[in-house]
């Protein structure tokens, strides 16, 4: 594993209008040092932009320099050492450590850029530079234009960092596309100990991202088998549980919106295994749930996140057409799409991809299995894949496959000014900018995707540990849109 010497690191990027050795960078560092020496922290936090502050909360920054950076004494030099990028880098010699602090600042002389390093003195600096554990670069189109590869690499580094030496994590790949290239960003371990990186065929539980795939199957199902967003779902139940009257007026778009009315979870759901609690939930069990069931909100009245929702997608569809949601998933979607590794049920050289799962302590908990409420978070998943199904909702196939996943696009709930609803895809509208995304979590397990369909870009996180990584994936596809 790479690793760096400083556990934790912040990065913010802004637009550099010119460079920042041009902008008295020089003086942004002594003020610095200055600022750190006496501890002034709101006097450091007030040289940084307003992007910055956006980004990264003052909180965040105490975090950063009681835990971190004041431990290492008093900062006794800055010495300049090179530009790469529109980026100064400088030697900061403290009491205890020696760190790279690379700067970058705005056309208004505030920090933009804030990211420390550890500075190897062995090796000249001109041949030092921040790269991830282990990166993968494949390119999409042959008119990508040019990027500052290693300014994004910087974005990714400094994150993933500082979530990987965070305490109870494990393992982490990061899948960016970005100017037409995909690349991919390894660190951590497979296994807690085993100093082994996770790669492409390394296969994440991905939790409720499975219902951006319940909802391609949904979408897909109205154009090739007669289904209608806006049937009741009792249509297609057994007639013993669609005489329930309270299920009348729930159909499948107020299920793939979160607007049906129903809870979180089924109230007759007992786990054998509480660390494993959808192990034992079969068809039985919530037909009978459905045949009883008792309206506390009606349709289309309230947003409330449900996991039974698309559990009941995904048991209809397989219901419907005699067969199981894995089934579907692969042939509909994993076929088309050459997900090669995505299912419900890894076997064979998947199986021995399938890496272990750890709650916040950071010890291990099982893997969750489904029965009945597989549409709700059954996947596995690479980060290949993930961010192959990703680029699919970016450039959509000219195919009925790609029809149903402009669908899942359309607005269907709004939220709030800012955030829309598709069909399961959350749409934050920010500048008139669309981003997609959906984020998972099991107990061992956290998993994000993000796509801007007008920029062609899009971000992909996955960690075989329960602490989130959503600030990862929102921080990178913000940045990344604010530099396209």
């Amino acid at each position: 594993m790479h690793r760096y010497l400083l556990i934790a690191v912040l990065f913010f990027v802004g637009y550099f209008s010119c460079s920042a050795q041009d902008q008295n960078s020089d003086t942004i560092v002594d003020r610095f040092k200055n600022f750190f020496n006496s501890h002034q922290s709101d006097s450091i936090y007030q040289q940084w932009s307003q992007q910055a502050k956006a980004a990264v909360s003052k909180s965040q920054l105490d975090s950063l320099l009681n835990q971190q950076l004041y431990p290492l004494g008093k900062l006794e030099s800055a010495t300049f050492l090179k530009t790469e990028n529109d980026l100064e880098h400088f030697k900061l010699a403290f009491s205890q450590e020696t760190l790279k602090l690379v700067l970058g600042i705005d056309s208004n002389n505030k920090i933009g850029t804030f990211l420390f390093q550890p500075l190897d003195e062995s090796v000249k600096e001109s041949d030092t530079t921040s790269v991830p554990a282990k990166k993968d670069t494949v390119s999409l189109s042959k008119n990508s234009s040019p990027t500052t590869e290693n300014t994004v690499d910087n974005w990714v580094d400094s994150l993933a960092l500082q979530y990987i030496n965070t305490p109870g994590t494990c393992g982490l790949a990061i899948g960016i596309i970005h100017n037409g290239k995909a690349s991919y960003y390894y660190y951590g371990e497979t296994i807690r100990g085993n100093k082994v990186l996770p790669d492409q065929g390394t296969l994440f539980e991905i939790g409720s991202i499975t219902k951006t795939f319940t909802a391609t199957l949904l979408a897909n199902a109205t154009l090739t088998d007669s289904i209608n967003l806006n049937d009741p779902i009792a249509k297609y139940l057994p007639d013993s549980v669609a005489q329930n009257t309270a299920l009348e007026k729930i159909n499948f778009q107020n299920l793939a919106t979160h607007t049906s009315g129903l809870p979180r979870l089924p109230d007759n759901i007992n786990p054998k295994e509480p660390l494993d609690p959808y192990k034992d939930y079969n068809r039985n069990a919530l037909f009978a749930y459905l045949k009883n069931y008792k309206q506390r909100n009606a349709p289309d009245s309230v947003y409330e996140y449900s996991n039974l929702g698309y559990g009941i997608i995904g048991e209809i569809l397989a219901y419907k057409k005699n067969s199981s949601y894995n089934e579907l998933v692969e042939k509909t979607i994993c076929g088309p799409l050459e997900l090669i590794n995505t299912t419900e049920f890894p076997g064979g050289d998947n199986l021995a991809k399938f890496i272990p799962t750890y709650n916040e302590k950071g010890e291990l908990t099982p893997h969750w299995h489904f029965l009945a409420l597989s549409g709700a978070g059954s996947l596995k998943s690479t980060i290949r894949d993930l961010l192959k199904f990703a680029e699919s909702n970016i450039n959509i196939p000219n195919t009925t496959l790609g029809k149903a996943i402009a669908l899942t696009h359309k607005p269907s709930w709004l939220l709030s000014e800012t955030q829309d609803l598709g069909l399961a895809w959350h749409i934050n509208i920010e500048n008139f900018q669309e981003i997609f995304w959906h984020n998972g979590g099991t107990f061992g397990s956290s998993s994000f995707l993000a796509f801007a369909p007008d920029k062609k870009i899009a971000v992909v996180v996955l960690a075989n540990a329960a602490k989130s990584v959503d600030s990862i994936g929102f921080s990178l596809i913000n940045n990344l849109i604010a530099n396209h």
